[in-house]
């Protein structure tokens, strides 16, 4: 009866998607046009190990499944004395994954969100779904009852993203005369590139550590976050045997120079992690402009429609830079002779049921 009176009425409808196959639960998650592998049923299981329990739902209004999301669990204090022992805060990542690109499609899906968080005992549901902050997807977070969150989760709210053309001259049009140019420059020096199949365990777990040295080298050469070796091969391994990731390399002279791995996400294949060693030399041998185009003529073949290189701004310098005073300019300069057009995405947006808790762990963060 209240299954059919939610149909009637319009209401979203919230199932719970625990129980689902792996591969069931990525097809709309991960696979489906919007979808996103930060969504995918490996990374919920991932972060367990972070402590955090992995939580699936599906939506439907009117018996027609709109959107789908993992949340990410974690108590508020572990062995919380009295009524703090339920309370618990919430991540989507990139979530929700709407089925339908419809307002009204996202307008239920936060509306689903609020009731999860409600009787999850949330103190907080925090949200960042990969919409751009300048469409209609956007426009319904105003007055959804999530807001803005205190503190940015992602590191950069941009993205570089290339379309791409099955017409190879069509594709080599975008590119910027100078990058063209170093592309022929690294055939002439010799450069190869190559895919590594992350599915085969003969050349996956060599070809991962590998990648883990060439990013960590780079870590300490541009000053950003490398995690603990253990946990990032587990999540690069992981993806990659769901067939949610690809590496590739550039190599001359037999070594290989440059690595980039990439999340298949819906549509679009996304850059999520690069490395090169020391004396990958780079500058002279342009291995990084033949990976990357060669990559693009591989990803149309693999069907998608974009590549996203990734963002181009920082949270203390966000949005798209303007001019060389930018801090990533080179780096905007770099993906946009590459043909990638920037876009923001919106920011981070939160849900607190209980308006008082909420303020307060609003209050919190910002200073933490």
């Amino acid at each position: 009866m209240q299954k059919a009176q939610e149909a009637a009425s319009g209401m979203p409808r919230v199932v719970d998607a625990s129980g689902w196959p792996a591969a069931d639960w990525d097809a709309l998650a991960a696979r489906s046009p919007l979808g996103d592998a930060l969504q995918s049923y490996e990374w919920g299981e991932v972060k367990r190990s972070l402590g955090w329990t992995p939580l699936r739902y599906a939506v439907e209004v009117g018996g027609r499944r709109v959107a789908v999301v993992s949340i990410q669990e974690r108590p508020l204090i572990r062995r919380a004395p009295g009524p703090f022992a339920r309370l618990a805060v919430h991540y989507a990542p990139r979530g929700p994954i709407l089925l339908e690109a419809t307002p009204d499609a996202a307008r239920a899906a936060l509306e689903a969100l609020r009731g999860i968080a409600c009787a999850r005992h949330s103190l907080t549901l925090t949200i960042d779904p990969g919409w751009r902050e300048d469409g209609h997807l956007a426009a319904t977070l105003p007055g959804s009852g999530f807001r803005p969150a205190a503190r940015e989760v992602q590191v950069s709210r941009t993205a570089m993203v290339i379309p791409l053309l099955a017409d190879e001259e069509e594709q080599h049009a975008l590119l910027d005369d100078s990058t063209a140019t170093n592309i022929n420059k690294a055939r002439r020096a010799g450069v190869t590139t190559e895919r590594i199949d992350l599915t085969s365990p003969a050349v996956r777990e060599a070809a991962l550590a590998e990648f883990f040295e060439m990013h960590a080298a780079t870590g300490r050469r541009e000053d950003f976050l490398v995690r603990d070796r253990d946990y990032e091969l587990n999540q690069w391994r992981g993806l990659g045997v769901a067939g949610l990731a690809s590496l590739w390399f550039a190599s001359l002279e037999g070594r290989r120079r440059s690595g980039l791995l990439l999340l298949h996400c819906g549509r679009y294949l996304v850059l999520f992690a690069a490395g090169s060693p020391d004396d990958a030399d780079l500058r002279k041998n342009r291995a990084n402009h033949l990976l990357h185009w060669s990559i693009m003529r591989w990803a149309v073949t693999a069907g998608f429609e974009g590549y996203d290189l990734g963002g181009v701004d920082t949270h203390a310098f966000p949005g798209l830079p303007a001019n060389s005073s930018h801090p990533l300019w080179n780096l905007y300069e770099f993906k946009r002779r590459l043909g990638a057009v920037g876009e923001v995405r919106v920011r981070a947006h939160e849900y607190t049921p209980n308006a008082i808790l909420g303020a307060a762990w609003r209050l919190a963060r910002r200073f933490r």
